[in-house]
């Protein structure tokens, strides 16, 4: 399947989503520019920007699965809960399955709350072992969740995001991925390449 019909279904996908849930397709398209801006910076080719851009497009796409009041839910989560929210990699990356996306897009959808250090899901990968690109996304998905307004919570800021990202650099998240996101706010380059990205999604 070639990339275009790839962007047409991932679009017809997004669509169908922000029917139920407008706010993570916002979320989802905030992150996927955060990502391509982090991808161009460290080089990827356009073969695998295509790819990443798909998969930031469709990330969240598990939580369709998830209940609303779970997903809204302000304060601690439940362990309950939040093994129901841990679902949503594989369940995105079930749903896409029959479609001919390629591989290389679905595992990144799969390993995008995988980290650095073995502790993230749904499989614990830890380093090298976890895709670039989905370490590249997790990071973007970090930012733009702790940057942004919550359906739980007001945003904790730009300031409170770059600072986990990196207090937890080499821990949490690729550490040359965590400096090329925090180089990126400092040389007040991020909201150009948005502002690119999203004229060009």
């Amino acid at each position: 399947m070639d990339v275009i019909t790839q962007n047409t279904i991932a679009h017809v996908i997004e669509a169908t989503m922000k029917a139920k849930d407008p706010y993570t397709v916002q979320h989802q398209q905030r992150v996927t520019q955060i990502a391509l801006s982090i991808g161009e910076k460290m080089d990827l080719s356009g073969d695998t920007m295509a790819k990443l851009r798909i998969a930031g497009t469709l990330h969240d796409l598990g939580k369709i699965s998830v209940p609303t009041e779970i997903l809204v839910k302000p304060g601690r989560l439940s362990d309950l809960e939040f093994s129901i929210i841990k679902t949503h990699p594989m369940v995105g990356y079930d749903i896409l399955q029959p479609l001919e996306l390629s591989q290389l897009t679905t595992q990144i959808i799969l390993q995008h709350h995988e980290r650095w250090n073995g502790s993230g899901y749904p499989h614990g990968l830890s380093g090298g072992n976890i895709l670039l690109e989905a370490r590249i996304l997790g990071v973007a998905d970090v930012v733009e969740a702790m940057a942004a307004d919550r359906p739980y919570r007001p945003a904790l800021g730009i300031d409170k995001a770059l600072e986990e990202v990196s207090r937890n650099k080499g821990i949490l998240y690729d550490p040359r991925v965590a400096e090329v996101c925090v180089q990126l706010y400092a040389e007040s380059k991020l909201d150009i390449l948005k502002t690119k990205w999203a004229m060009a999604h």
